[in-house]
């Protein structure tokens, strides 16, 4: 039993070897297959993302995307997420509320400031009644002072007879003294009644009244800054356009500074095509140049457009992404494809096959 097994375990062994040894080559085969027909020989034989032939115009590969590019909505507010109010590819107006996040924190801050602020205007009304007040205090005080300034004249009246009297026996000399200091204690009593009524006169008013207005003003800013963290809590479409994908769901929470965007947006606009042309065939690409757009899996339907934009600088691709069988380290320069109007839409972020036309 054992020696009929032998030559199969031989057989599969066999198969094995040279199963391995055609997967490089097969590998090879699909690259040359996704680029197009393989070069004749004594061309270049390295793998490029464009090519270029003198009756054929340029070959490359590019991706679909907006003017713009995908917009990345973040809510101003951190909180927790209470309501999703869209789906995935759909198309909604200006305005239209995407997420609502818990809000009632921001309420409360929101009473809060109109109450500060209420108080702050009740405080300026007081403050514009100031000058008729000051008007009625300084007549008042200059009364005071008149009514002081006459009893101290009483007073020196009446120390002036005491003082005749006292000679002649008439007078006790005590009367005199307390006489004499009733008239320093009035004297006192009124230069403290002219001070009064000078720093009465002397008061700026207007300083009180500016005071007030910009705390009022202070608090109209605090209010608004509540209304607007209030507002925030609803993440809303910038402009019309479609819902690509959510991120997140009723009860995530989001925190201040995240990275991850909570709606990836495209908005309403023409679609573009950013082509990747090699450095070396880039001489060769002018603005206005037709162009042929041509889905990468599917090369039956095809998109008509023109050159817009030449990239002035030459750097890597513009995609990340790694794709297979791609080399990465290929200095290339971007060429903006407009596409004609009229035509079906692309999907955005959509892999294409560009052959940029010689003009005519």
């Amino acid at each position: 039993m054992k020696r009929s097994f032998t030559p199969r375990r031989a057989w599969w062994l066999l198969l094995l070897i040279l199963l391995a040894a055609c997967t490089p080559a097969a590998g090879l085969l699909f690259s040359y297959s996704s680029r197009g027909t393989p070069p004749a020989p004594g061309e270049t034989t390295a793998k490029k993302s464009s090519t270029s032939t003198e009756g054929e115009g340029i070959v490359c590969f590019g991706q679909v995307d907006l003017i713009h590019g995908v917009t990345a909505l973040f809510p101003l507010q951190p909180g927790r997420v209470a309501e999703v109010l869209v789906e995935e590819g759909q198309t909604v107006p200006e305005g239209t509320v995407l997420i609502r996040l818990e809000d009632g924190a921001a309420r409360s801050r929101v009473v809060e400031a109109q109450a500060m602020l209420e108080e702050a205007e009740l405080r300026l009304k007081q403050a514009r009644k100031l000058p008729e007040q000051q008007s009625s205090r300084i007549a008042q005080q200059q009364d005071a002072v008149k009514a002081m300034r006459e009893r101290r004249n009483a007073a020196k009246r009446q120390f002036e007879r005491l003082k005749k009297m006292v000679p002649n026996n008439l007078a006790d000399e005590k009367d005199l003294a307390i006489s004499e200091d009733h008239v320093r204690e009035l004297e006192a009593m009124l230069n403290a009644e002219e001070k009064r009524l000078k720093d009465l006169e002397q008061k700026d008013i207007t300083d009180d009244i500016h005071r007030a207005e910009k705390e009022v003003e202070a608090m109209k800013a605090r209010r608004d800054q509540a209304k607007f963290a209030l507002e925030e809590c609803e993440l809303k479409a910038p402009r019309r356009g479609t819902v690509l994908r959510l991120l997140v769901g009723p009860g995530d929470v989001l925190s201040a500074g995240a990275k991850q965007p909570a709606v990836q947006f495209a908005v309403q606009g023409p679609q573009m095509v950013r082509a990747d042309v090699e450095q070396e065939f880039v001489g060769r690409v002018a603005v206005g140049q037709p162009a042929l757009v041509q889905d990468e899996t599917q090369l039956g339907q095809v998109w008509k457009g023109k050159v817009e934009r030449i990239a002035n600088w030459v750097t890597q691709r513009r995609s990340v992404l790694h794709e297979p069988l791609e080399f990465t380290d290929v200095r290339t320069v971007e060429v903006v494809i407009a596409l004609d109007s009229g035509q079906p839409p692309l999907r955005i972020g959509q892999r294409v096959r560009v052959r940029i036309q010689k003009k005519d």
